[in-house]
């Protein structure tokens, strides 16, 4: 597969899609896909609810936009609830949900990967970005100075599946980021997207081996990604998809797996790019359900990951744009390569990841 938040036709002569075609060597090689307490909140304590900057009670204060206290440790957050957390906000600063200036190391909160995991919190919480908050919008932090240098070619590295490796998506990165200064001209990205290597559930066959391979070659300080429309392809979780199914749950499980090997490898921010709806006729048009309720998760896993990972919603970027898909409904024209190319740039310098010098 495969702007955004800051910011993802009808075929003239029918043949066989490229993207199920590449993809097929994934799926012979697969045969398939493969209760702890949360916080009890009363109106005493407030945890979590939105704030002002004096509107929290006594024990409290307000951090991030929401009512909580700092904390060094998880027995710190115990009054909260077993399920709370001290959670680390260098890197929702990071990514400009958070403010840059008067953010403290840590605070209490609740991690989530759906909304039921909010439930103790009362019927008004829903899951965020990784975290639970209530279900008005929280004011967006002011944005801060950006002042960090252009990112050398070869500390980025770009994993996917056959959306980049089909198309021309790592050179126009590549083009586009070099352009606008975020990247220094010198070395190349370094691309390791396979289409045979294209599951987000951990397996023999899936993008964990892409960065394996990416890991012994050096580090990286940037990953450009999308992933998860194999998991989804042969549509295992039927007509009407659930959050139950069980090839939901291991590509859900797959996005934090890889996103902890990451931060545990020092990468320093993730650029996680999901897919725009497909054309009406596209032969993926039957996948679209799970894309919908495998989206969420996969952005909840990159909310509450302990690297900065910047989250791209293609939607809003495609919907206008049918002719970013091939003939065939599925893989990129080049129009929607650069589309994509320049939609990661964007988010490169709107969240300070990178940036032209003196910037």
């Amino acid at each position: 597969m495969g702007m955004a938040k800051v910011i993802e036709r009808v075929p003239v002569r029918r043949r066989a899609p490229a993207l199920l075609v590449a993809l097929s060597f994934a799926f012979a090689a697969m045969s398939g896909c493969g209760g702890d307490a949360k916080p009890t909140v009363g109106s005493e304590t407030h945890f979590l609810t939105l704030c002002a900057d004096a509107s929290c009670p006594s024990g409290s204060e307000c951090l991030c936009g929401v009512c909580t206290k700092v904390c060094s440790s998880d027995a710190e957050c115990s009054s909260y609830g077993a399920s709370a957390t001290c959670a680390s906000l260098s890197p929702r600063v990071a990514e400009g949900r958070c403010p840059a200036d008067d953010s403290p190391a840590a605070m209490c909160d609740l991690t989530c990967l759906e909304t039921p995991d909010c439930g103790k919190l009362g019927a008004s919480f829903r899951c965020e970005q990784g975290y639970c908050r209530p279900r008005d919008e929280a004011p967006e932090p002011e944005p801060s100075s950006c002042s960090v240098e252009p990112l050398a070619r070869s500390e980025v590295v770009v994993l996917g599946d056959s959306l980049i490796e089909l198309s021309a998506f790592t050179a126009d990165l590549e083009t586009a980021g070099t352009t606008a200064g975020v990247f220094a001209a010198s070395d190349n990205l370094r691309s390791y997207a396979a289409a045979a290597l294209s599951w987000l559930a951990d397996n023999s066959v899936s993008i964990h081996r892409q960065y394996d391979t990416a890991r012994t070659e050096g580090t990286a300080r940037l990953v450009v990604m999308d992933g998860g429309a194999t998991d989804m392809l042969k549509i295992p979780c039927g007509s009407t998809p659930t959050t139950d199914c069980a090839a939901m749950q291991n590509a859900a499980a797959g996005a934090e797996l890889i996103l902890d090997s990451l931060a545990a490898d020092g990468v320093e921010h993730v650029v996680y790019f999901f897919y725009g709806d497909a054309p009406p006729a596209s032969e993926l048009i039957a996948v679209k359900p799970s894309i919908d309720v495998l989206r969420p998760l996969v952005e909840n896993a990159c909310g509450k990951s302990e690297l900065a990972c910047h989250f791209l919603d293609l939607r809003p970027v495609f919907a206008p744009h049918p002719e970013y898909f091939a003939e065939d409904g599925i893989n990129l024209t080049a129009a929607g390569a650069a589309a994509i190319a320049d939609a990661v740039v964007t988010v490169l310098v709107d969240r300070c990841v990178a940036a032209p010098s003196g910037g």
